[in-house]
């Protein structure tokens, strides 16, 4: 039994004693006023999420090759593959690291790639149609507020089992970068419809043709409340989309003028939404109905230089064109997949090659992920992994993604380690690297990790735990030369370190699991009330403990 570091009375204190940005960001007009003031009463009644401060730290530069060759067959190997799938994917496992070491680094890369169906919906709720607030009263549009809040979290745990239960692919981890790239609150959306949408465009989008994913949000109800798009007419152009779009999503700062933030608010004008649907036609790329006719700007604006009667599509074309959009892509994908402090040679590359092949994301992560650079043994630990990465990836590892947890096991993990998803702290998404540790969220990161391992967890007890005994003989190879015990103490390090596992490191594990016996007497066919079993639960216990465990 693991001693809690930590208390729920200390974890609800620290939620209690948040800022509320869900709450400072609400339109205090929309859908009205009316029902906007009942929201904000509505959040106010729930308690905050956590996010952990920012740490205002950069990356130190390493000393890394800047080569963009394919990786040598001489050096794709176990760890190699280790690094390329840790990543990549949500909890790769020994023996799917252990295969793509034995198959090419093309083929593995390829297969990262697999086109995949498209995963049942949580609920028949996602076709829900957008309610006539005018014709509901209070206590009703409080009542759908508690119903929308419950689907909200729904779907949120959906997509958090989904990670648990990922193929080999890189698809849902795409899905989370993009919500990150496309940072959207919840909170301030208000419609689990529309969430759901924008959450179903990156999985579908998110590996395609990038002009295509930023229409396909840019136009969708989620983005169009949530950077107050539907605010925005000809006589009071708002510039929060037209900034974020260009500071954020596309060219980044300091690559365009407060004129054209002003010029891109105008033609960005006259799209709204009711929560669940838009005056936006994808097929013919452009608005309709009353509110386009006379909330659009149709007189001519100048944009980077160009001038039109421009509206929303023509400014994405138009910011399409520009150079230093494929280098802001690329930077925001080198720093989630590679390292914090980025490589311009390497990015700069990368950013030739998406232009030249039509903005196609995947090809550009094909490239990356096939480099010596990428592989370079200095970034191997360099990154501390995100909350998700971390639980939701050590479900999978540890075999234990068919079970079901308690219902709110999962979104109370997340929400207490800073990183709960469809709650992004602000538009420009998850902080990421030293903030993900603090004095609150390592003990907690720990805590939930050894859940896993004793069935205690302040969110939630339950009667199953790892089958360590299944753990290790998925880890034995009899043909492989060496004792059990030696071959699983370092199976274990390349399965949950990101960095390779010392020697030194390697005695301390192997002593943990013996216990006084020689390693010859550790066996892999022990019955499963063998003593030996527990031995391997407090060694996966103490890797837990590790600095090692919190980084890939």
């Amino acid at each position: 039994m693991v001693k809690s570091t930590i208390s729920r009375r200390q974890f609800l204190k620290s939620r209690n004693s948040t800022k509320r940005p869900e709450l400072d960001r609400l339109n205090p007009n929309w859908p009205s006023k009316r029902v906007a003031k009942l929201y904000r009463t509505f959040l106010e009644s729930k308690p905050p999420i956590y996010h952990p401060p920012h740490v205002y730290k950069s990356a130190p530069s390493l000393p890394v090759t800047s080569s963009t060759q394919t990786l040598r067959d001489a050096d794709w190997n176990i760890e190699a593959s280790a690094h390329l799938l840790n990543q990549t994917v949500f909890g790769p496992t020994y023996p799917e690291i252990l295969a793509s070491a034995n198959d090419s680094i093309e083929n593995s890369v390829a297969a990262l790639f697999t086109p995949l169906d498209s995963p049942e919906p949580p609920g028949d709720w996602v076709n829900e149609p957008a309610p006539q607030w005018d014709a509901l009263t209070d206590e009703e549009v409080m009542a759908l507020f508690e119903q929308y809040f419950e689907w909200m979290w729904e779907m949120a745990n959906w997509w958090l089992i989904r990670m648990t239960r990922n193929e080999l692919n890189i698809r849902e981890t795409m899905t989370l970068f993009w919500h990150n790239y496309f940072a959207t609150a919840q909170s301030k959306v208000e419609y689990p419809q529309a969430m759901y949408q924008q959450n179903t465009v990156f999985r579908e989008y998110g590996l395609g043709n990038f002009k295509e994913l930023l229409r396909r949000v840019t136009f969708g109800p989620a983005m169009i409340i949530w950077l107050d798009i539907h605010r925005s007419n000809k006589d009071a152009p708002n510039e929060n989309f037209a900034r974020e779009l260009l500071e954020l999503f596309t060219m980044g700062v300091d690559n365009y003028s407060q004129d054209d933030i002003i010029e891109a608010s105008r033609a960005f004008t006259g799209y709204v939404t009711n929560g669940v649907e838009t005056n936006y036609i994808f097929e013919t790329q452009s608005g309709f109905g009353w509110w386009w006719w006379e909330g659009h700007d149709f007189q001519e604006k100048t944009f980077m230089g160009q001038t039109g009667e421009w509206d929303g599509d023509d400014i994405i074309n138009i910011i399409m064109d520009q150079h230093e959009t494929a280098v802001h892509i690329c930077s925001r994908i080198y720093k989630w997949f590679v390292y914090d402090t980025i490589s311009e040679s390497v990015v700069n590359e990368m950013a030739e090659l998406l232009r030249t092949n039509d903005y196609n994301i995947t090809i550009a992560l094909q490239f990356l992920f096939t480099t010596e650079h990428f592989y370079d043994e200095n970034f191997r630990g360099s990154n501390i992994q995100n909350p998700l990465g971390l639980i939701q990836g050590l479900v999978r590892k540890l075999g234990m993604e068919e079970h079901t947890y308690p219902e709110t096991y999962f979104l109370h993990s997340q929400e207490f380690l800073g990183m709960t998803p469809l709650e992004p702290p602000d538009v420009s998404g998850w902080p990421g690297y030293r903030s993900w540790i603090n004095s609150i969220t390592l003990p907690a990161r720990k805590l939930q990790a050894q859940s896993l391992v004793t069935g205690n967890s302040p969110w939630g007890s339950f009667d199953f735990t790892v089958d360590v005994r299944a753990l290790a003989q998925s880890m034995y190879d009899e043909n492989e030369e060496g004792y059990a015990s030696v071959q699983i103490v370092r199976k274990l390090g390349i399965t949950f370190f990101g960095i390779p596992l010392s020697e030194h490191l390697e005695g301390v594990m192997l002593d943990i699991l013996l216990d006084g016996a020689e390693p010859y007497d550790w066996s892999i066919n022990a019955p499963p009330n063998d003593a030996q079993w527990n031995r391997l639960r407090d060694l996966i216990l103490y890797i837990m403990k590790l600095p090692e465990f919190q980084l890939s």
